[in-house]
């Protein structure tokens, strides 16, 4: 697997139908659902004086797990940048689409650094619960397409 990849899949349900059965599913599987209040691009472009186009949507729905993010960020603050996990849906040529990143444990670790015995959880117990996250992401994303 590459460092990087992108998870991208498509369905023939409604864009709205979609961000529903997605903020569900997050819930279900014992994430949190952050800033939904803020997750249409679309709207922040148009409030920004942006030309949307009037049948585009857009959205980016956060993904948080609390209980762990809480922990892992004091112990390296530098992990704030994997935290964030993003499900980027939007309309594209009548389906609504899927997509968000995926790092590989090495790439997480590598950008990190080896801490072993200096912060707990550790840079490789962290990268472990990344890729925990990750798949349950695409177990999330792939249940509601």
């Amino acid at each position: 697997m590459a460092d990087v990849s992108i998870y991208r899949n498509s369905s023939d349900k409604p864009f709205e139908v979609l961000i529903e059965d997605l903020k569900k599913a997050i819930v279900a599987s014992g994430f949190s659902v952050h800033h939904l209040d803020r997750s249409d691009l679309v709207a922040f472009y148009r409030n920004q004086g942006v030309n949307m186009p009037d049948n585009y949507r857009h959205a980016m729905i956060q993904m948080c797990k609390p209980e762990n993010s809480g922990k892992s960020l004091p112990a390296n603050p530098e992990r704030s940048v994997f935290v964030q996990k993003f499900f980027s849906v939007y309309n594209k040529g009548g389906k609504t689409e899927i997509r968000f990143l995926i790092y590989s444990p090495e790439l997480i670790v590598d950008l990190l650094g080896d801490d072993e015995g200096k912060a707990e959880p550790s840079n490789k117990g962290f990268a472990q619960n990344m890729t925990n996250a990750f798949g349950a992401m695409k177990k999330i994303a792939d249940s509601v397409v």
